[in-house]
């Protein structure tokens, strides 16, 4: 028996127990890289910032300007994914009023940044984009709003954390072989995205809203090389309402996210329940009302999200959780993604309340 053939004998154990788990692990690994690449944002918190995948919704809510933010952790139960996946999300929004229209219709203008680490190879991605819309009040319970995102996007790795065939001879693994020099180590590219959002509101007390956004709309190139391949175009369907109930301090709040991007399809959809705890002032709006929100949301063939979170006055804050439901789970253990956020909502003193959408 050659020394070879007892190093490999030796390390069967070791393969048998690990090699199901690294197989699901590196499948998984293979098709985000390959397929979602582009890095398109997957937040379970999106139904708390519309903005985030329709510049149509930018300054569309009832406050003047919020800023939102968002933190995400995912795979971190899997000792091979390193850091697992790390993803930092910040947004403001601003609504700017138009004179002699009884301030009725706005401008909107925003910002919004991800920031998202991942793997051993500390793979980095780092998209900006400044959101302008319109938004037109088209009667007293009826509003429509047209959006357009130009952006940047920036994708780095770290070369040393990378391994390549060349550094295997065909008996060991030679790290200190030289690595893969077609690969980039960095690239950035422009982006520009586009979106419609419609508001409805009942009697002053429910409302329900529909949105349709294109990203990546000049499909740009993830340039790991000369002839890297275009990202694919996003499409971006959204919906839900807020509903009353016979209870006043009782609200439902069904919303869904569906997306196209290539010849792939993912969709989002649940409910969240809020309660009142405290009232605020209906009329001058000076005190705000304390809430508690909890709901489930399934995104398919994927996950199930739960989520809790809290208002209290013209803050926003919760948590939620992704249970594997995939294949993946083998490798995760069921453990997918944990998330914070934070929002804050303000008003403009110089606007009075008459201006909000009755």
């Amino acid at each position: 028996m050659t020394a070879v053939q007892v190093r490999a004998k030796a390390t069967l154990p070791y393969l048998d127990k690990h090699m199901k788990r690294n197989v699901f692990l590196s499948l998984a690994l293979a098709a985000t890289f390959s397929a979602a690449a582009q890095h398109d944002r997957v937040i379970s918190n999106w139904s708390q910032s519309q903005m985030i995948y329709n510049p149509g919704a930018v300054a569309t809510g009832n406050s003047d300007m919020s800023f939102f933010a968002n933190h995400r952790s995912q795979w971190l139960t899997v000792p091979d994914m390193g850091v697992g996946i790390r993803s930092n999300f910040v947004n403001g929004e601003f609504k700017i009023k138009e004179e002699g229209l009884s301030n009725q219709n706005n401008f909107g203008v925003g910002f919004s940044i991800l920031s998202d680490q991942s793997g051993a190879a500390n793979l980095t991605t780092l998209s900006i984009s400044v959101p302008l819309n319109y938004t037109l009040a088209l009667d007293r319970q009826n509003k429509l709003s047209i959006g357009i995102a130009p952006g940047f996007i920036q994708q780095a790795s770290d070369r040393s954390g990378q391994t390549w065939e060349n550094q295997w001879d065909g008996n060991i693994f030679n790290p200190g072989t030289s690595v893969e020099n077609s690969i980039n180590a960095s690239y950035a590219t422009m982006d520009l995205g586009t979106g419609i959002f419609f508001q409805h509101q009942i009697n002053n007390r429910s409302s329900f809203y529909a949105g349709y956004a294109l990203n990546h709309l000049i499909r740009p190139k993830m340039a790991w090389s000369f002839s890297g391949d275009k990202m694919y175009m996003q499409m971006a369907l959204q919906g839900g309402a807020d509903l009353a109930t016979r209870n006043s301090d009782f609200r439902i709040q069904p919303n869904f996210v569906f997306f196209r991007t290539g010849n792939t399809n993912s969709l989002t959809a649940g409910v969240t329940f809020e309660n009142t705890i405290k009232e605020g002032s209906k009329i001058t709006g000076i005190n705000k009302s304390n809430c508690v929100n909890y709901g489930v949301y399934y995104r398919h063939g994927d996950a199930i999200v739960a989520t809790f979170g809290m208002k209290v006055s013209q803050f926003r804050f919760g948590l939620s959780f992704d249970a594997n439901t995939s294949k993946l789970n083998q490798a995760t253990g069921g453990i997918g993604g944990a998330e914070l956020y934070f929002k804050a909502l303000m008003n403009y003193k110089k606007f009075n309340s008459r201006a909000k959408i009755k």
